[in-house]
């Protein structure tokens, strides 16, 4: 059964991000040419988060990926660009990777299931994202892809984006 993993990390301070813009695009690439990879992506919200997802045939490609280089060492480096890392993974029937509005859902722990994420937020903002996977060195395309929220949850995280 495919295995989706999403991950979520906020930048702690924005002079990192070419920094870590160059590591996120390697562990992509890594992430799309590795065994056992269905797919993955990237999309960059407007709170400085920075989410990606993949699938993989199962958890061993999936571990086997996250344990060579340079996602191990990226994965190393956490502390030094984030102030939050958020991971969530999940067994799923279909192979497709999920929208970024699933994601979402799964990341947090959203209890409304299947229902619309934009119908149960009250008071949204509008939210520019990037899709930094378009290929290194290429312009950044912005695009129109939902709301954010404030939810508190603590140490992990203030601001959650979701696709409508």
């Amino acid at each position: 059964m495919p295995v989706i993993v999403v991950t979520r990390l906020r930048l702690k301070d924005p002079a990192l991000l070419d920094e870590f813009f160059t590591d996120a695009v390697a562990a992509i690439e890594q992430a799309q040419k590795s065994d056992g990879n269905l797919g993955a992506d990237a999309l960059a919200d407007a709170g400085n988060a920075w989410w990606s997802v993949s699938a993989w045939t199962g958890h061993r490609p999936m571990r086997a990926f996250a344990g060579t280089q340079p996602h191990q060492t990226i994965q190393g480096r956490l502390d030094h660009y984030c102030d939050e890392a958020t991971f969530v993974d999940w067994d799923q029937d279909s192979p497709d990777l999920p929208d970024w509005q699933t994601s979402w859902r799964h990341l947090v722990g959203w209890p409304g299931g299947g229902e619309e994420v934009g119908e149960q937020l009250v008071d949204a903002l509008g939210l520019v994202v990037v899709d930094p996977v378009r290929g290194a060195g290429q312009p950044l395309d912005a695009v129109q892809i939902g709301h954010v929220a404030t939810v508190g949850l603590g140490q992990f995280f203030a601001e959650v984006a979701s696709a409508r």
